[in-house]
Order: structure tokens, then sequence, then C-alpha cells
């Protein structure tokens, strides 16, 4: 009998979080959330840092997709409510190839930033739905759109250290209503009667 799609879902999921723990040498801490309400699978942070997590949602295939004489691609097809589709720094997704022989991820997984999966994965409007195709080569020596995304899946935690430090540097992603009014910029107003 093969796998459901949530058993799928679940073994993608937890060598996920396997490769992450495993490959950041236990500093990448990971949080599934309790609801599904927002498209995330995991909060990631570094141990012992809190603030702004990374929400990452996990899209994995049991099979390649052959295009042309010998090209394996990662093909993923899904479907998003329009009002849930979130552009943001702090989110992104994670696509891999479960080999079901190997019973792990293949070479190359790919961690893509929301905003530049929603620009490049051949998005169209249905209604009230986006719909997003993810087509990525798998051969080692392809110049696809989506090569800079690659990642190794031995690497995966090395990269996501990688991804949260860089966005630590850059500017300030959201502020507590407490540090507004000392916001450099931040104009303080109130209406009276």
């Amino acid at each position: 009998m093969p796998l459901s799609n949530v058993q799928h879902g679940v073994i993608a999921q937890n060598e996920f979080a396997k490769y992450l723990m495993m490959g950041s040498g236990g500093r990448i801490e990971l949080a599934a959330p309790l609801t599904d309400e927002e498209r995330r699978d995991f909060e990631i942070h570094v141990h012992g840092q809190y603030g702004s997590g990374l929400a990452v949602q996990v899209k994995s295939t049991l099979a390649l997709t052959r295009l042309g004489a010998r090209a394996r691609y990662l093909r993923t097809f899904f479907v998003v409510r329009a009002g849930r589709v979130i552009n943001h720094p702090l989110y992104w997704y994670f696509f891999a190839y479960l080999d079901p022989k190997l019973m792990r991820f293949a070479e190359p997984t790919f961690l893509v930033p929301s905003t530049d999966l929603h620009k490049q994965a051949n998005p169209s409007r249905h209604g009230a739905f986006w719909h997003f195709s993810f087509e990525a080569s798998m051969e080692p020596d392809s110049q696809d759109r989506w090569r800079e995304y690659r990642v190794d899946p031995l690497e995966l935690g090395k990269r996501v250290l990688e991804v949260i430090r860089d966005l630590k540097r850059g500017p300030r992603l959201s502020l507590s209503a407490t540090e507004i009014p000392s916001t450099p910029g931040v104009v303080w107003a109130r209406l009276t009667k």
C-alpha cells in the first residue's frame, strides 16, 4: 500500500527537522505550530536567541519528472487562497525529493524565500486562489532559475543558520509597541478633542 499524503508530509517534515538539527550541531530549534492557519510547518530559531523566528513551509515529492532526454525535475504544484499568500523575509519554502528507495532527501534540496518563490513559480490566479508550480532541475550542472537556492541536504542546517544570521544583520523586521516611541524617524502624534 502506498504512503498517504499525510504520512508523506509527516515523514518529510521530520526529515527536514533532522537535517536542520544535526546539520547545525544542535544550534537550531524547531517548533511546529498547533494550528496551520498561517501555512507554516515550523518556526525556527537559534538555540537561546529569541525574537523573530524563521517560518518554513515544507514541500516534497516522492517522484521526479523527466523533461527532455535526461533531465530530472522536482515538480510540485500547490494552491493558496489569495488572502493567505505570505510575502515576508521571515517566511521561506523548502522543497525536496524524498527518495522512497533511499528513504531520505536526495541532492539537491531547495530553500527559497517566499517573495522569490511567489514571483518565479509560474504564479497564476484563478478566482480566490493563486496556483504555483515549482519546477527545479535536479541535474548537477543545471543553470535554471532555482540554482541559487540549491542546498545539499547535509548543508541544510548551516544554510539556515546563514539565513537567520543575514536577516538579523538587515533592518529590523518588526517592532514591539514599547519600541515605537523611541524609534528614530517615528513621530508620535496624539489626537485631542
